[in-house]
């Protein structure tokens, strides 16, 4: 019944509001602009530039997605997404609105995190909000797929809420005013060093940078494909 009644307000938002998939951010509608820029201007500084490809996972409604592909040479920007509906969205009226369609941007419905289907590697990849929404089993299963996809010395960046506290502390954790995230159910938090004992015996190296300026107080890790 659940299912159902989203699916209808999706259709009665589609009827009446072009830019309905915007509002499909759990609550961030308001921050499109500022959150889009954010992580622009992060992978920016840490050293993005036009002729490297770039994997966006989870890029959603393109909120981060018009800056990179409008940055990146032509079909240099892959996304992968996996609600359909509001990737759809993404590429019949985002692309058109911000004139970049003819920048031909690789947008694919996904999600397995079989990223090797894409039939290319990449030198940097981002999941913003991502792993906040992850059981550890799916992490894992993206951590090792990314590896098979990351150049060497390729860069993957993800956003994580931090759990500080030790992995013996069991009860929710206030992130920030309406935010609580917990152990076992969405939204998830997690120690840093449970990336650590993901990545051994991998060729990713985790590192953790911490705070980045996000309005949802999530916390930055990198993940550096190692020489071959």
């Amino acid at each position: 019944m659940k299912w159902r009644l989203r699916r209808y307000r999706r259709r009665f938002r589609r009827t009446f509001d072009s830019k309905w998939y915007r509002h499909t951010m759990q609550g961030e509608s308001a921050l499109w602009e500022q959150l889009g820029r954010l992580q622009f201007d992060f992978l920016i500084g840490h050293g993005l530039q036009p002729q490297h490809y770039l994997l966006d996972v989870g890029c959603g409604p393109l909120r981060a997605g018009v800056h990179f592909i409008r940055y990146l040479e032509p079909a240099h920007y892959y996304g992968v997404e996996r609600d359909a509906d509001v990737l759809g969205a993404a590429r019949d009226v985002e692309l058109p609105l911000q004139g970049l369609t003819d920048r031909r941007p690789v947008l694919t419905v996904m999600e397995d995190f079989s990223f090797d289907r894409l039939g290319h590697t990449f030198d940097y990849a981002l999941a913003q909000s991502v792993f906040t929404h992850l059981p550890l089993n799916k992490i894992i299963r993206c951590l090792l797929s990314m590896e098979r996809v990351l150049v060497s010395g390729g860069k993957f960046f993800a956003t994580i809420y931090l759990n500080e506290r030790g992995k013996q502390y069991l009860d929710p954790i206030e992130q920030g005013p309406g935010t609580v995230t917990h152990m076992d159910k969405n939204p998830f938090h997690y120690e840093f060093t449970t990336f650590e004992w993901i990545c051994d015996g991998t060729g990713l190296i985790p590192e953790y940078l911490g705070d980045w300026h996000s309005p949802r107080n999530q916390k930055m890790l990198v993940f550096t494909k190692t020489g071959e």
